[in-house]
């Protein structure tokens, strides 16, 4: 039994990254936590049951670490939007933008319109 159990949990183990990153991208993260806890169980399970593989166990140590690592990293992300976000408001509503908006650069003369260079006359 501890071939195919243990086989089965470090294939879910994997997927469950990607489980995430999808709960991540969709905004809806209740498919991944029901997979996690179920992950979770079998885990303590075959642990309990002494037919827990140390790579296995490695592996999980291995994915609980990049989950945190992700995780965290989402976070500092949404803090750093939601700063942005704040700033880019308080701009807006105080103006700051206005002198940028209204001033229009002067226009470049044509080509057409420049005299040509004593230089390039005499050639």
């Amino acid at each position: 039994m501890v071939g195919p159990a243990t086989d089965e949990l470090e294939k879910r183990l994997v997927a469950s990254l990607d489980g995430f990153l999808n709960g991540v991208q969709s905004s809806d993260m209740g498919p991944f936590s029901h997979n996690w806890d179920s992950i979770t169980k079998d885990f303590v399970e075959s642990h309990n049951a002494g037919i827990m593989k140390e790579d296995t166990s490695s592996l999980a140590v291995g994915v609980n670490q990049w989950m945190e690592i992700l995780c965290d990293t989402f976070m500092s992300l949404e803090v750093k939007v939601d700063g942005r976000t704040s700033a880019f408001h308080c701009d807006l509503t105080t103006g700051a933008f206005e002198d940028q908006r209204t001033r229009t650069p002067s226009p470049s003369p044509s080509r057409a319109t420049r005299s040509p260079s004593p230089s390039s006359s005499q050639l």
